[in-house]
């Protein structure tokens, strides 16, 4: 995963590419401390440029919304498309978190 992030007074924005996998988790658990330390109430993941995702990625997207329930942001995923989206689509991701186009 190649991950690029802003942060502005509305919310922080994390760009995620590449695939989202296993391999990924230490960083990714960093990204959503830096979520919780940011004490904004909107964190988005922009997945516009992730090709591929395996079940840790998906695990690693409850985590995140997990965090957000616990901590107090909402959690949006957007520009998903291709194998992430399909992914997302028969995983019922809709239904835990808010997925935008």
């Amino acid at each position: 995963m190649d991950l690029r992030t802003e942060c502005d007074a509305a919310q922080y924005t994390a760009h995620l590419s590449g695939q989202l996998k296993y391999a990924d988790n230490g960083a990714f658990r960093t990204l959503v401390d830096e979520m919780n330390a940011s004490n904004l109430k909107r964190c988005v993941f922009n997945l516009a440029g992730l090709t591929a995702i395996d079940s840790a990625g998906l695990g690693m997207l409850v985590i995140a919304s997990d965090a957000g329930k616990k901590h107090g942001w909402s959690l949006t995923l957007t520009g998903a498309s291709g194998q992430v989206r399909k992914v997302l689509e028969l995983s019922r991701f809709d239904q835990l978190m808010t997925i935008a186009d």
